[in-house]
């Protein structure tokens, strides 16, 4: 059963983690009676971070929620992904009735009491980004992860090649090295006392070695050194099992439906 205290504020956590990923690479935000969307400069309605919506409340009915997004899209241009909770029925059956489907399943997962001693492997090379090198490696890192989802490698190299974008007083971005190569990637924000994780992942040739645990653990321990007392992340369906190792827990789940952009 979701844990609707820890999913409330998760998702408060991941949409202010949408905006400060839109507005530091100078995307537009709209938001009004619980309801935020986020544009990016690119027209592409994928990953979500490009171009998305959230419903965060139920002041704004499912069908106003829909047709002020539309139009919010609609004007730019672009296309967008509704992340829709699981328990948002209304919503999901406004989607339903437009004619269109929930395509992919992402799991919200929490880790309530982190480990506060270091738990990274020393056996393995790890470095902070702190550099514009290290950002370029980090990027790489992401896109080879990634395959070959063109629309993710574009977002990557609008939002994540800056070096705001992966270090700072919020931010910390690991990478894990193989035979002094960038192997493995995470990325850690400081949000409302919670360490967010995102963009964790290997190179494929790198994987199952414990590389990507290495710096997600890093990621941790950045964000509890900075205050966090709990840390999340949004994850595939697949990845699920790699978080539980690391003692995450599922506490809800949300739906995407993509909307690609109208014709012309």
């Amino acid at each position: 059963m979701a844990d609707l205290r820890l999913l409330n504020r998760f998702d408060l956590v991941l949409a202010e983690s949408f905006r400060r990923t839109v507005r530091d690479c100078g995307g537009e935000i709209w938001e009004a009676n619980g309801v935020v969307s986020w544009a990016s400069s690119l027209e592409q309605a994928s990953p979500v971070h490009a171009n998305g919506v959230m419903r965060l409340n139920r002041l704004m009915s499912a069908g106003e929620v829909m047709g002020i997004t539309a139009g919010f899209f609609r004007a730019r241009g672009h296309g967008y992904t509704v992340l829709v909770r699981s328990d948002d029925h209304a919503l999901r059956s406004a989607i339903a009735r437009g004619g269109r489907a929930t395509e992919v399943e992402q799991v919200a997962m929490v880790l309530t009491e982190p480990s506060t001693e270091p738990a990274s492997r020393e056996d393995v090379e790890r470095r902070r980004v702190n550099d514009p090198s290290g950002m370029l490696e980090f990027c790489a890192t992401v896109t080879a992860a990634m395959g070959s989802d063109q629309d993710a490698q574009r977002f990557v190299n609008l939002g994540l090649r800056r070096m705001q974008a992966l270090a700072g007083p919020t931010r910390a971005a690991f990478l894990a090295y193989d035979d002094g190569t960038a192997a493995a990637c995470a990325l850690g924000s400081l949000i409302d006392r919670v360490a967010f994780i995102g963009w964790i992942g290997a190179k494929p040739d790198h994987r199952r070695r414990g590389l990507a645990t290495a710096v997600t653990l890093d990621a941790i321990r950045a964000g509890l050194d900075r205050g966090a007392g709990m840390a999340a992340a949004l994850s595939p369906v697949g990845a699920v099992p790699f978080l539980a190792s690391m003692g995450f827990e599922e506490v809800g789940r949300y739906l995407e439906c993509v909307i690609p952009p109208s014709p012309t």
